[in-house]
C-alpha cells in the first residue's frame, strides 16, 4: 500500500513540474511583451522579375499594420511602432530546392497604433542577389535553365519578418509573404552574352 502511495505521489509531482516548464508555443505574435504586433501585406508587386534588368527587386506598395493583441484595450502613441529592419528569406514553390540567400534591410517608418503605414518601392532582394545562385542559372551564359526543374524560370516565395519596437521601447515583430517568378528577358539595345575576356 505504501508503494502505491509513493508511485501516485511521484506521478503527481511529475505532472506538476511539467506545468512549470516553458510551453512550446507557435504563436509568435504572443512571444513578446508588447500589446501590439505587426503584419505586412504586399499590395502591388511586379508580375515577374527580370534578372537581366540590373535592378533590385522592389515592391511598389506593401502595407504594414500595427494590430492590437487584445482589441478594445485602448490606444496610446506609446504603442506606435518604429520599424527597425526586415528580413527576407526564400522558399522554392516550383519543385526546386536551392534558394536565394536571406537578406536584411533597414526600416525607416512609424506605424501608428491600430493603424497602417505604406511602404513604397522598398527593396526585397538586392541587385547582387539576382546574379547569385540559383538565379544565375537563368542567364544565357550559364545555360538559361534551372538545373533542378529544367525550366527557364524560378518560382520562389519570399517570407518577410519584421523587427521593430514601440515608442515605449518594447520589441515588436510580424510576418508576411509574397510569391515571385524570376526569369531572364533580353534587354533591347544591349548585347547579351558572356562578358569578353581581355
Amino acid at each position: 500500500m505504501m508503494l502505491k502511495k509513493s508511485a501516485l505521489l511521484a506521478a503527481g509531482l511529475a505532472v506538476a513540474s511539467l506545468g512549470l516548464l516553458p510551453g512550446c508555443n507557435n504563436n509568435k505574435q504572443g512571444d513578446d511583451a508588447a500589446p501590439v504586433y505587426l503584419t505586412i501585406s504586399v499590395d502591388l508587386l511586379p508580375a515577374q522579375k527580370n534578372v537581366a534588368d540590373g535592378l533590385p527587386l522592389q515592391i511598389q506598395t506593401a502595407t504594414i499594420r500595427n494590430q492590437f493583441k487584445v482589441p478594445g484595450n485602448g490606444t496610446s502613441s506609446f504603442l506606435d511602432v518604429q520599424l527597425d529592419r526586415y528580413v527576407v528569406s526564400w522558399e522554392r514553390i516550383d519543385g526546386g530546392t536551392r534558394v536565394s540567400a536571406t537578406e536584411e534591410f533597414g526600416g525607416d517608418v512609424i506605424i501608428p497604433a491600430g493603424g497602417v503605414s505604406t511602404l513604397t518601392n522598398y527593396i526585397f532582394m538586392s541587385r547582387s542577389a539576382l546574379m547569385l545562385p540559383p538565379l544565375d542559372q537563368l542567364f544565357p551564359f550559364n545555360g538559361g535553365i534551372d538545373r533542378e526543374t529544367g525550366k527557364q524560370e524560378i518560382r520562389m516565395r519570399g517570407h518577410i519578418t519584421l523587427f521593430g519596437h514601440t515608442l515605449a521601447g518594447q520589441p515588436v515583430g510580424g510576418t508576411g509573404n509574397f510569391d515571385m517568378d524570376f526569369l531572364y528577358i533580353p534587354l533591347t539595345g544591349r548585347a547579351q552574352g558572356r562578358p569578353a575576356v581581355p
